[in-house]
């Protein structure tokens, strides 16, 4: 079991700072390459004579980029080091956004996509990894950030993207450009003749992200974990892309709106989170969660119209800090070389779970869109706490051999 972390008492080093300077860019920047494909569809289809459901292609080259991208970070680490690799991973993304941004052809653009999603993947597993050393408070705060770039990117695609796709792509890439001599200028160095190895958690997390000889790992508690990445992430993209859908059906007058409402109460759960730190053990916090996802969609289900928004904010506000309570207890309690195969997992949560959802609207109607995340959240919860279970027993077991 991981027990609370008391708040912080020491001032912030050196190495600290950087590291949440780069993770405030790289975030932020995360949210905008997101966030940014699919209002540009309609400029890309002017420019490049592709209908609708062709244009789509790219924002599914990016994604399947990503989880690849996220599988590869683990093995580079094999050669290279964590600064090294998020380097190389950073030139990557600004290769794929220049390309994006100025392809002559439609299939250049389409490998530019899908460079630049392998390179967000490895990029934002190797951030998300190092902030979790952090604990879960700094991890909801720079996921914040993301958050924060998810709502602005549309803004700014509708401002830039009137005459062509291109500005907002190239001024990404500009921002990546700057993530990348940030990362080979001011990313932390081990320091060898200090026993706290720069008193930061960069340098540490590459030494155990490479480690040959890990310790003893049990597959259940490995399965548990993956369900969990699995169960989120599901949970989180089913409400993303079926709220609009599911308010449309009820009347709602602007049901896009409401589900911008959702994402907005992510965020700030997320900053909500970040603020309190670390003073909940991830059983606390992931029982409040999911426990508030259940309650949420049991007012979607029963509240009609006219409570289902609050429903929606309800359970964005609540699930918020699932994710980085789930990467920390795992980095904390697991070998952190493992952790990009759960991050993985998420991706296909989020890419399978929703679709079945999209297979149940015909049968069970719209009650289909919040019924399933309530379900998930309550298989959530049972993994949590089977996981629980297996990580106190772990930790029972050398105790009593010992005593």
């Amino acid at each position: 079991m991981t027990r609370p972390t008391p708040p912080r008492t020491t001032p912030f080093t050196r190495a600290e700072l950087v590291l949440y300077a780069l993770g405030f860019l790289a975030f932020f920047l995360f949210g905008l390459v997101q966030a940014g494909y699919g209002p540009a569809f309609p400029a890309l289809g002017r420019e490049y004579g592709q209908p609708v459901t062709v244009v789509g292609v790219v924002a599914s080259l990016h994604f399947a980029g990503s989880a690849v991208g996220t599988l590869l970070l683990g093995p580079l680490l094999t050669r290279l080091s964590l600064r090294s690799s998020l380097m190389v991973a950073a030139l990557g993304l600004l290769m794929g956004l220049l390309t994006v941004t100025f392809s002559p052809t439609w299939g250049l653009l389409l490998v530019g996509a899908t460079l630049g999603g392998l390179a967000y993947g490895m990029l934002s597993a190797g951030f998300n990894l190092a902030f979790a050393e952090l604990g879960p408070g700094p991890s909801n705060l720079v996921n914040g950030l993301f958050g924060v770039g998810s709502v602005v990117s549309p803004i700014l695609v509708t401002l830039l993207a009137r005459g062509s796709h291109g500005p907002p792509f190239l001024l990404m890439a500009v921002m990546a450009a700057g993530l990348a001599v940030g990362v080979r200028l001011l990313w932390p160095k081990p320091d060898r003749t200090g026993p706290d190895l720069s008193k930061g958690p960069s340098s540490d997390l590459a030494d155990r992200l490479t480690q040959t000889a890990a310790p003893e790992v049990s597959k259940r508690v490995l399965t548990l974990f993956g369900l969990c990445f699995l169960l989120y992430v599901g949970i989180e993209a089913g409400y993303g892309n079926w709220a609009t859908t599911y308010f449309a059906r009820l009347g709602a007058g602007q049901p896009e709106l409401l589900t911008s409402f959702y994402w907005l109460a992510l965020t700030a759960g997320r900053f909500a989170s970040a603020a309190l730190g670390s003073r909940f053990s991830p059983l606390q916090t992931l029982s409040f969660a999911t426990g508030g996802a259940i309650l949420g969609s049991a007012v979607m289900v029963l509240g009609g119209l006219r409570l289902a928004p609050y429903g929606l904010v309800l359970s964005g506000f609540c699930i918020a800090p699932i994710f980085s309570a789930q990467l920390a207890w795992f980095t904390r309690s697991q070998p952190p070389r493992l952790a990009p195969y759960m991050l993985t997992l998420g991706s296909v949560g989020g890419a399978v779970l929703p679709a079945l959802t999209g297979l149940a609207l015909p049968r069970l109607g719209v009650i289909s869109v919040p019924l399933a995340p309530m379900l998930i959240a309550a298989l959530l919860m049972v993994c949590v706490l089977l996981l629980h279970r297996q990580l106190a027993t772990r930790r029972l077991v050398p105790e009593l051999t010992a005593s």
